[in-house]
């Protein structure tokens, strides 16, 4: 669990926790849970275009855990 404080939407502070979940086959899940203080911070998130940032960090991880063994 951690705070998170997007550049995009400056003094709205995230608590974000992750799970990662054995799947079996070297196959894991990961869900990522967001707690905004305010429906309004929750929809000013969905609607402020950052998934693209989201997607572009998960395909970094993604080419990280690939070298690891």
């Amino acid at each position: 669990m951690y705070s998170f404080e997007w550049d995009g939407m400056p003094g709205h502070v995230v608590i974000e926790t992750l799970t990662l979940e054995d799947l079996g086959d070297g196959r894991t899940r990961l869900v990522a849970l967001m707690l905004c203080h305010t429906s309004g911070e929750r929809d000013g998130m969905l609607h402020s275009g950052m998934e693209g940032g989201v997607n572009q960090h998960y395909d970094a991880l993604d080419r990280v855990l690939a070298t690891i063994e």
